[in-house]
């Protein structure tokens, strides 16, 4: 059975006082570990109903936090990639201004320009594997691998331990060997029967593209006319052969003219033009001789040395590019591999197809100069993408392989693989040929969808991320103020409350302590 308990008088006064210095004092506690922590709460509950926005700003200043530090690696990166692509642009523009001041030099230097070509191409094939640290920067979304062959195999070649592989100079060498022929006559035959007056031209098998060669090799024998009326010619369009026939004697000034077309569908003339007498170095003019079978002789002499000088000159000029271009085409990551030259077996003249070549003919093996990703140019900023605020991102990618980049690597192997040697036949024409052909590619450096358009690139976006990091900073300044502003305590607020406190609590106790010694005889006396 329940029963009531007993109640007194004053029991409920003794509690309620009792309650209220248990409150002061837990107070007492509270202010006390506000003003040697700092903070207004040991616990988010604490704070009551600030401790939503206090906990939403702390995850605002995380997120900041994190975008400074994806900004100072992503600054690294453009800097580095501003100073790598700086150095691509640099040797470029040395290598062009080296062309062209040779070109106004009285005694040309081979050598020199030469050497100055292969020197920045190892350079640049070096700014080229370009790493943070962690990342390489021009391999696209493949920054784990080395975008770029060592430069060693990429122009001398390599062996895997199981099989050669032939580098730039090689299938530079083979691509000119090809196309010029074994007699060095760009494969143009030219046949001449002694006294006569008759002289026949005949291009090769492969000048033109067909399914048996996959390409062209050689000179293209497109016209061949005679001024006057003492040279007929049979046209050599569409048939590719001519025939020259010394009728009677030109006179001087007359002149003969063949037109070459090049496997790259350009065109080269040679013009002869008869006169009284020629010296021995001349390949513009030939002799008219005592009698027309003189004259188609001398013709005959001067016309073969006109086409071997054209081919050693014009078309290896020409020959060359087309190697360094189509190497630093392939790719592993697209699967291409430079075109390589065969023997065709029916024909006996070159082909890029192994299939027309002799059974058993082994393939060549190359060296893939890029390891890296391959794709469209207008995707390789959007290979490396950093997010750099709430809803700012700066796109660093880069491929070593964008067209700019390839175009001024072909213009420099160009020139370090076409030039002739020192003191080479015809080396001022070799010169001007070989220059005519890299100096549009160099120019890659600076003009159209330039390498210098890359570097402006990653110097914009490393402008868009100084800006997003001050903004960022002032926002977390702000968002940092707040929180402060909810969870530090006011020292000298706190500091006055203690003492009020400290006050009230020091009263309370000495008014609880006199009454509990009050008695009723106390009390009447």
């Amino acid at each position: 059975m329940t029963t009531i308990p007993p109640f007194a008088a004053g029991s409920y006064t003794a509690s309620r006082n009792t309650s209220q210095l248990l409150a002061l004092k837990s107070q007492l506690s509270d202010l006390t570990n506000q003003l040697s922590s700092g903070l207004t709460s040991q616990t988010y509950g604490g704070l009551g109903g600030a401790r939503t926005t206090a906990l939403s700003a702390q995850a605002s200043i995380s997120a900041l936090n994190g975008y400074s530090s994806v900004i100072d690696t992503a600054q690294t990166r453009a800097k580095l990639g501003t100073t790598s692509l700086s150095q691509v642009v640099s040797v470029a523009s040395a290598t062009n201004s080296t062309l062209q001041n040779g070109l106004q030099s009285t005694s040309l230097d081979t050598q020199a320009a030469k050497s100055t070509a292969l020197n920045n191409l190892n350079a640049a094939l070096d700014a080229l594997n370009q790493s943070d640290g962690s990342v390489y920067l021009f391999g696209g979304k493949k920054g784990s691998t080395q975008p770029v062959a060592d430069a060693g195999a990429i122009l001398y070649g390599t062996s895997d331990g199981t099989k050669t592989l032939d580098g730039l100079q090689t299938i530079v060498q083979q691509q000119v060997d090809a196309d010029i022929g074994p007699n060095g006559d760009g494969r143009v035959t030219q046949t001449y029967v002694a006294n006569s007056t008759t002289i026949s031209l005949a291009e090769g098998p492969s000048a033109r593209v067909s399914a048996q060669n996959g390409g062209a090799f050689g000179f293209q024998l497109t016209d061949v006319k005679a001024s006057g009326t003492a040279i007929g010619v049979t046209p050599a369009s569409p048939s590719g052969q001519a025939t020259l026939s010394v009728n009677g004697q030109p006179v001087q000034g007359d002149t003969m003219t063949v037109k070459l077309t090049l496997p790259d569908n350009t065109t080269t003339t040679i013009t002869l033009t008869a006169a009284a007498a020629t010296a021995p170095t001349s390949s513009t003019t030939f002799t008219i001789g005592a009698t027309p079978s003189d004259t188609a002789k001398n013709l005959n002499d001067k016309l073969s040395a006109a086409i071997k000088n054209a081919a050693s000159t014009t078309l290896s000029a020409n020959a060359t590019p087309r190697a360094t271009t189509d190497f630093f085409a392939a790719s592993t990551d697209a699967n291409t591999t430079p075109k390589r030259v065969y023997a065709d077996a029916t024909t006996g003249g070159p082909t890029y197809l192994l299939a027309k070549a002799a059974a058993g003919t082994p393939q060549k093996q190359s060296v893939v100069w890029y390891q890296g990703e391959s794709g469209l140019d207008s995707t390789a900023r959007a290979s490396q993408t950093y997010q750099v605020g709430s809803s700012a991102t700066v796109q660093l990618g880069a491929r070593a392989n964008e067209a700019s980049i390839q175009s001024v690597l072909s213009g420099l192997a160009t020139v370090a693989f076409g030039m002739p040697t020192a003191g080479s036949a015809n080396s001022a024409q070799a010169y001007q040929a070989v220059a005519a052909a890299a100096t549009p590619m160099l120019a890659a450096y600076n003009t159209g969808n330039s390498v210098q358009n890359i570097v402006t690139d990653f110097s914009l976006a490393s402008a868009r991320m100084s800006s997003a990091q001050t903004a960022n900073a002032a926002q977390q300044s702000t968002l940092q103020d707040t929180v402060d502003g909810i969870e530090q305590a006011s020292t000298e607020e706190v500091a006055t409350k203690l003492l009020d406190l400290q006050t009230r609590l020091q009263a309370s106790y000495q008014i609880t302590s006199s009454l509990s010694k009050l008695s009723l005889v106390n009390y009447l006396s």
